[in-house]
């Protein structure tokens, strides 16, 4: 069994103390056994042409790179392992290291997805960082989606197969990972076209659709050295004596089924999926004409969106439960709904799917990602929030229904045309595709105002990434349709963030497309003394005054009526008498 993570996070911490030890005293290096989990590293970038040592910044990207492909490998290794920062390889002499393990540990998250923990040490007056990674539960891909694993003091491939058949020693709670009895033999003659389709389709060269049956399910991770597939192996590839994944299309919610796929007896689920896929296909429609500012051709609901919903359930469902995972497409509603047996676990909810990660069986997930149809750990509910969004539909609901079961409902109508064109004219561009920026400015057309901790609420995150991702939108532009005065896409006044006012005026113009007629965009711009009065009520939840450019700023309303609004709001509000600027305060708080 693999040990307690606080454990082995001592182990590692005072292997790398001995070692730091010995080196102060100027004694040898690590031995050869201790370099198995243990390596040191010169920084990256920090010499000259002439091999002099320059000196060192907060933040180097070239470090961040170097570090990556290491954290990787000691993540895929057996007990994990320790990286001591800035001493030179060769001669264990300390050149120490001025990086910020904060932005390291950050960048290490983006690059590798494993943000280990770092602490500060210090060897003959040089500061070095001590770099603990923990071992992963799943593998984790280089870039070019190879393993690599520590063997003695260097980081070797290692091939999925041996990966898990090495995990299965040592952690028993996967039952995906557990041998079977089928072997490839066993696996269908439909199961094995489909998989060389998705291989061909994405293109991958790790390994190639044209090798031999054992050769690609051993490089899927499915086919144990001794013969046998995995369980997650046999659930995907294997006849199935049961329906496991099925789909229905409805005219309307609730209404008459038009189109069903029920797999015949045998079918795998791998063959399902691919015929759920080519069905879903055709009911996802190419709209035949642009409505509002949406782009013509563009279908009913994102393509990768509707993926992922799918791989979602499948990945992370009860497969103990015999149900079959049903997808439904609503016609009138160009809406999906995907459903499965099992509740939420691992500490996930619909309050926080958007950033919370956990993998119920970590050997199937992996196989689904060798298949090259999900990407890694927690990038699927993202990508479908960024997906809906930027393309002007309404972020998804992932909600625990009765049973428990689990289910995801994508609607593609009516349109939010005014949400995807801002979206689309954000600069720079690559935020577009940022999921916080594209959360942020739904909230922002929603909501008359955002504060941290309504920031954090719509990002299902703490309240400091919520400062964090709000400080992104203050750094953005808004460019196309306001190209000649290029404002910021969003401000700060105070404790309050709204659209700059450039930008909210236009939205309310209709230069970005048309308002949806239920007042669910921007309710609160330029509106009758009742949207005034939801307004006050709604900023005295958070806040003990309000002053008439406030309330100004928010509708976009002149101060003067703005004043004259709240002076006529006295079953809510009175004139406040502390001193400063002149101000209302509620007469019942909350």
């Amino acid at each position: 069994m693999i040990p307690d993570p606080l454990v082995a996070r001592a182990v590692l911490h005072d292997l790398a103390s001995a070692v730091l030890e010995r080196l102060e005293r100027r004694e040898s290096g690590p031995s050869t056994v201790e370099r198995e989990h243990l390596d040191v590293k010169e920084e990256a970038g920090r010499r000259s042409r002439d091999g002099s040592l320059l000196p060192g910044t907060s933040n180097n990207p070239a470090a961040a790179e170097q570090l990556a492909g290491e954290v990787r490998c000691f993540a895929n290794t057996p007990g994990g392992g320790v990286i001591l920062y800035g001493i030179e390889d060769r001669t264990w002499s300390p050149l120490g290291t001025e990086l910020d393990p904060e932005w390291l540990r950050q960048r290490l998250d983006d690059l590798a997805g494993i943000a280990p923990l770092i602490e500060m040490h210090e060897l003959h007056g040089q500061r070095i960082l001590m770099i603990l990674v923990a071992e992963s539960a799943d593998p984790v891909e280089d870039p070019d989606h190879r393993l690599r694993w520590r063997v003695g003091d260097q980081c070797r491939t290692v091939d999925r197969a041996e990966w898990w058949f090495h995990r299965s020693s040592r952690i028993g709670v996967d039952p995906m990972n557990a041998p079977t009895q089928r072997r490839v033999i066993d696996v269908s003659d439909g199961a094995i076209d489909t998989v060389r389709t998705y291989l061909r389709s994405s293109g991958g060269e790790s390994f190639p659709s044209d090798d031999s049956p054992d050769a690609i399910f051993t490089a899927l991770g499915v086919l144990r050295p001794d013969g046998f597939l995995n369980q997650a192996g046999a659930l995907l590839f294997c006849p199935a004596a049961t329906t496991q994944l099925s789909a229905s299309l409805l005219d309307v919610f609730g209404g008459d089924v038009i189109g069903t796929y029920e797999p015949p007896a045998g079918t795998s689920l791998i063959e399902a999926l691919r015929h759920v896929e080519i069905r879903l296909d055709s009911w996802n429609r190419i709209r035949p004409e642009s409505q509002g500012f949406v782009e013509v051709g563009q279908r009913d609901l994102p393509v990768r969106a509707v993926r992922e919903a799918v791989l979602n359930h499948l990945t992370h469902r009860d497969w103990f439960q015999g149900e079959p995972t049903t997808v439904r497409w609503i016609d009138a509603d160009a809406s999906l709904s995907v459903e499965s047996p099992g509740g939420f676990l691992g500490g996930v909810s619909s309050r926080n799917v958007l950033t919370t990660r956990y993998s119920r069986y970590p050997a199937l997930a992996d196989a689904f990602r060798a298949l090259r149809l999900v990407d890694r750990q927690g990038v699927g509910v993202p990508r479908m929030y960024q997906q809906m969004i930027a393309e002007g539909h309404r972020t998804p609901v992932i909600e625990q229904v009765a049973g428990p079961r689990v289910r995801t409902t994508l609607t593609g109508e009516p349109l939010l045309a005014p949400l995807a064109a801002l979206l689309k004219d954000i600069e720079p561009s690559v935020r577009a595709r940022d999921v916080r920026v594209a959360v942020l400015v739904d909230a922002a057309l929603r909501l008359p105002y955002l504060t941290v901790r309504r920031a954090a609420t719509s990002l299902q995150s703490t309240e400091a990434a919520a400062e964090a991702a709000l400080a992104v939108t203050e750094i953005c532009t808004v460019s196309g349709k306001l190209a000649t005065t290029n404002p910021p896409l969003m401000i700060r006044d105070g404790d309050m963030w709204r659209l700059h006012p450039k930008v909210a005026s236009a939205v309310s113009q209709g230069r970005f497309g048309p308002l949806p007629s239920n007042d669910e965009l921007l309710w609160f711009r330029g509106r009758g003394n009742a949207t005034l009065r939801r307004v006050v009520s709604e900023w005295f939840i958070d806040h003990d005054r309000m002053t008439s450019g406030q309330l100004s700023a928010i509708t976009g309303v002149a101060v003067s009526n703005a004043s004259t609004a709240l002076s006529s709001m006295s079953d809510l509000v009175v004139r406040g008498s502390a001193p400063g600027r002149a101000h209302f305060i509620a007469t019942i708080k909350g």
